[in-house]
């Protein structure tokens, strides 16, 4: 992104035109930046919490000084009386640069020897899978669509959240490639897509282990690759294929037996196939087992040697480096703090026992986006709970919170950032002052470890000498080349994919224990999970549902079109496209409930309920239902967003949430 400024203020925002993936264009919410930097909703100085706690409480302007001073203070005396694994920290992805997004912040906490978070609320399961199957590593390259015969879209809404592939896939389509988009839902990108395919949610493993039945029986996969690069493949044709024939399939899944085998006659046809999957599949209770299933296809093929594959999320890779000395975990001096799933914020506030005396939130909303929120915000509204806050602006989370601190944005801090889809980093140089009095978590963290009296050397390192610490080559040869300077001069530098020190495909040789692709993982098989890939039922989905069933739709709760999570939603202009919240509802579902197009309605169970006005969907897949991504509560009639229905479960490995795992019934309500 270029920024154009002009007295200090920052007057335009573009795409970097010599971007390779960008290309000079920037996503719908992106191109509204300057709205949200210069927001007059945003947080500009430090806050003390007068009156009530939760909505309608009001606050009283401190400064920087007196507001470390009572954090300092409050957490000092928290730890004399009741121990520091009575501090909860509470983070996510506000930012994702590669310092600021834990950074200091880990480090204060393991110095302090506070409560340890599971970070687990984006990624967790498919992580997981990935993990334990190919070591994450060797994700396919955006940048080779245009070579490839066949794409496919699979659970990803890329027009909405993946602009920047559309030109490689248009230049594909133009060369004769067919795209296949793989939703229940019906989205901007089905419609681009040239077929779309709608299995029933959460059956997305029993498709791809009929397609590979089917490839298998044809005899159009590679023996060759899977003898050379993994291990387990033998029991995976003699143990699990033969359970998945197109009939079984054509059962679990819903789609017709001949478009399973048409759709598996496409992808073996060709080596140059490519998969794009996203995180929204991961979030079912198998979602672990659907990822490990589709990514293991190009394996069958042998796609995975050549350019094509499966792209989930380049992150994993582009981002790893040697966190255990980054974060400095000498820091616990042998302490072993108690930990906490950030799923189950819910549980840890209103049941942990000891109670969490503190609770310290930083670039996330707790508030909205953790499962089952009522219980949440419940246990944020605790009298006996001290909660510092650190935020751009005015969040639902802010309301519960005793001490708001002012956040920046990407445009007033200096930070490196690894591609989420392409494999390139990125420069994030401050091209303006910091609004008001907002501090960059790195600073903040700074600040309270000198009041802390936390004099060890790591809290006195720059952003810069952080950044030079991660960007290490022996760690992780995507760095090679890779440095602050390099970046200064270009902006942006596409890692070293190529570097024969890289794991994956190229070499033969993977991050797992074998050294090889586990689609037998004996890991898994150690701590109880299922080795090979298989498809589990959900029993909070349309598996679970007969005649008999209270909640009979499953409510997949995407992202949308103009918010990334909390951000963005206090752009007005984005804010009034979004005018009010939807539940997009089949026709079918529609008609036997007697709800017409812009209905209120209700959408409920029994862990909460929320407001919307109905959109039929025409061939959206009947007993689903599409609702918003976490919109902010305090917007929503009733106060809380579609998270307040979803339980705190955790999916089948890594402790992710099953946000997509939800039953509901929806009623159409009174006009108010």
């Amino acid at each position: 992104m270029i920024v154009t400024v002009e007295n200090g203020r920052a007057t335009r925002v573009r795409g970097d035109e010599t971007h390779p993936i960008t290309k000079g264009f920037l996503c719908n919410k992106v191109n509204n930046y300057l709205d949200y930097v210069y927001s007059d909703k945003r947080v500009l100085y430090p806050m003390r919490r007068v009156g009530v706690k939760g909505p309608g409480g009001s606050w009283e302007r401190i400064t920087w000084d007196e507001a470390i001073q009572s954090i300092s203070n409050k957490l000092r005396a928290t730890i004399e009386e009741y121990g520091p694994d009575s501090v909860l920290p509470f983070s996510y992805s506000g930012t994702l640069g590669l310092s600021g997004f834990l950074g200091m912040g880990e480090r204060f906490f393991n110095r302090m020897g506070a409560c340890r978070l599971g970070r687990t609320i984006c990624t967790a399961a498919g992580a997981a899978a990935e993990t334990f199957t190919f070591g994450r590593a060797g994700d396919a390259n955006i940048e080779n669509i245009p070579d490839m015969d066949v794409i496919i879209l699979w659970g990803t809404n890329i027009v909405s959240t993946g602009v920047h592939m559309v030109p490689f896939l248009n230049e594909a389509r133009k060369r004769g490639a067919k795209i296949i988009a793989i939703d229940p839902r019906v989205t901007r990108t089905t419609e681009f897509a040239d077929w779309h395919i709608q299995p029933r949610p959460g059956t997305d493993a029993a498709l791809a282990l009929g397609m590979m039945k089917h490839i298998v029986d044809e005899g159009r996969h590679d023996l060759s690759f899977l003898r050379a690069q993994t291990v387990g493949w033998e029991k995976l044709l003699e143990v699990t294929l033969p359970e998945y024939d197109l009939e079984t399939v054509e059962s679990i899944t819903g789609i017709d037996a001949a478009d399973v085998e048409k759709l598996a006659n496409l992808y073996a046809a060709t080596k140059n196939s490519f998969i794009r999957t996203n995180w929204g599949i991961q979030r079912h209770e198998n979602g672990g087992a659907m990822v490990k299933a589709i990514k293991l296809l190009p394996v069958i093929t042998g796609a995975m040697a050549g350019k094509g594959g499966v792209c989930m999320s380049t992150g994993g890779e582009l981002r790893a480096f040697d966190q255990k000395k980054f974060y400095r975990e000498e820091l616990l001096a042998g302490r072993v703090p108690r930990a906490f799933n950030m799923i189950q914020l819910g549980d840890a506030l209103n049941k942990a026992d000891p109670p969490i005396r503190c609770l310290f939130v930083w670039n996330s909303d707790p508030a909205n986006c953790v499962p089952d929120t009522q219980s949440a915000r419940r246990g944020m509204m605790r009298e006996d709970l001290f909660t510092v806050v650190h935020d751009t602006f005015f969040t639902d989370s802010a309301e519960y919170a005793d001490i708001l601190l002012p956040a920046d944005t990407a445009l007033e801090r200096f930070d490196v950032l690894g591609g989420y889809g392409a494999y390139y980093y990125g420069l994030s140089q401050p091209a303006i002052e910091k609004v008001g009095e907002s501090l960059d978590n790195n600073e903040l963290f700074r600040l309270l470890a000198k009041a802390m009296n936390y004099d060890d050397p790591c809290f006195s390192q720059s952003d810069e000498e952080m950044l030079e610490e991660i960007l290490d080559p022996e760690f992780n040869p995507l760095f090679e080349g890779v440095t602050v300077d390099s970046l200064r001069k270009t902006g942006w530098a596409k890692a070293a994919i190529d570097s024969p020190r890289r794991l994956g495909a190229n070499s033969g040789k993977w991050p797992t224990p074998s050294g090889k692709i586990e689609i037998y993982s004996e890991t898994m098989e150690k701590m109880g999970l299922d080795p090979l890939p298989n498809h589990v039922p959900e029993k909070e989905g349309v598996a679970s549902v007969d005649k008999d069933s209270r909640y009979p739709l499953q409510v997949l709760s995407a992202a949308t079109h103009y918010f990334i999570g909390a951000t963005f939603q206090h752009v007005d202009h984005l804010q009034n496209m979004l005018a009010r919240p939807t539940i997009e509802i089949s026709r079918k579902d529609a008609i036997d409930r007697g709800i017409s197009e812009g209905d209120r309605c209700r959408l409920y169970n029994d862990r909460g309920e929320v407001f919307g006005f109905a959109h039929i969907v025409n061939h959206l897949l009947a007993g689903v239902i599409g609702a918003p991504k976490q919109l902010q509560g305090s917007k929503m009639e009733n106060g809380v967003n579609v998270n307040a229905l979803v339980s705190q479960k955790e999916a089948d490995m890594g402790g992710g949430p099953v946000y997509y795992s939800t039953l509901a019934e929806i009623e159409r309500a009174s006009a108010r």
